[in-house]
């Protein structure tokens, strides 16, 4: 008896995943689910700054100082006028994704933090505040989102 075998393993099996997933790609429209999952990042992100005041790992962040709270005159994290949560937008959303923004002055600085500051207060640490980022809850949802959308056939 003659036969024949063909053994795949699982490299085979990623590389045939890899060709699948781009070969959906190039036939699906995903530029509105995109859509979706950018409003609700932008949601998440501004609640983190608003409400939660975590970063997007769910970490607290660190209190005011006091001679930060004498100067704001109150002691909410990353709020003095809404500059940071109004400039939290939309960016670019595609077929491939999606960015959401962040375009208040002192964005990054809140982001990453400062090592030492200059002006009023000088050689202060400004510790990061993360507030951009995807929580494991955000990954969750819209890997929920895109399951739904392709389930209904990407309408």
């Amino acid at each position: 008896m003659s036969g024949i075998a063909i053994k795949i393993d699982h490299n085979d099996i990623g590389r045939l995943n890899k060709r699948i997933t781009e070969l959906l790609h190039d036939v699906l429209h995903m530029e509105p689910v995109m859509a979706e999952a950018a409003e609700y990042m932008k949601r998440s992100t501004v609640n983190r700054v608003l409400r939660s005041k975590t970063s997007p790992d769910g970490e607290r962040w660190e209190a005011l100082r006091d001679v930060t709270v004498n100067l704001k005159g109150h002691d909410r994290i990353l709020f003095e006028h809404g500059d940071l949560a109004n400039s939290i937008q939309v960016g670019d959303v595609s077929n491939d994704g999606f960015m959401v923004i962040a375009n208040a002055k002192h964005a990054s600085y809140m982001q990453e933090g400062i090592e030492r500051t200059r002006g009023m207060i000088r050689n202060k640490k400004v510790p990061p505040r993360p507030f951009m980022g995807f929580s494991d809850e955000n990954k969750r949802r819209i890997s929920q989102m895109i399951r739904d959308y392709l389930a209904h056939g990407g309408d």
